[in-house]
């Protein structure tokens, strides 16, 4: 066993997954992307849901709710990058204010946290995506539901009504 100082900069432990990340190809994010590797326990998971709910459903059988089962769990690490490329672009170039956009990212890593510790890097993706919308949803129930166009209107509205500026 190998021991190591305290005063240690953590280097010797990134190695491995340095050596991992270096010998990754993109067919290999191709191909995890797609649902072609071995499925995480959470796609797994997610799949038999699936499954279960396709069964459920009148004149579905037991071999097509499989094939939807598998499907879902393959497609799930495409749809949740392509969702999150959507989350990130909202936070970075969204019409919300200042402090909504830091409370979107807040709860998108508070998210993406929970779910690694859940579902490692899948589950953090999964994560990021449900704390964003969570926090979009708390936005809009306890927000003034207007919309940024909304509040521009109001505001030349008061202006056209004599109101100044900031009335």
């Amino acid at each position: 066993m190998i021991m190591y100082s305290f005063m240690s900069d953590g280097a010797e432990f990134l190695a491995p997954s340095i050596n991992k990340l270096r010998a990754t190809t993109l067919g290999d994010v191709g191909n995890a992307l797609m649902g072609r590797g071995p499925m995480s326990p959470l796609q797994r998971e997610f799949g038999t849901s699936a499954r279960n709910l396709a069964n459920a459903i009148p004149g579905v059988g037991p071999r097509a709710a499989v094939n939807v089962g598998r499907f879902a769990g393959r497609a799930m690490p495409l749809l949740s990058v392509l969702s999150n490329v959507s989350d990130v672009a909202d936070i970075v170039a969204g019409d919300e204010s200042l402090p909504n956009r830091i409370t979107d990212f807040l709860a998108g890593t508070g998210g993406a946290v929970a779910g690694f510790v859940v579902g490692g890097p899948l589950g953090a993706s999964v994560g990021f995506s449900a704390g964003k919308a969570l926090s979009d949803g708390a936005q809009w129930l306890f927000g003034d539901k207007k919309t940024p166009e909304q509040r521009k209107m109001e505001l030349a509205l008061r202006q056209l009504q004599g109101g100044g500026m900031y009335s």
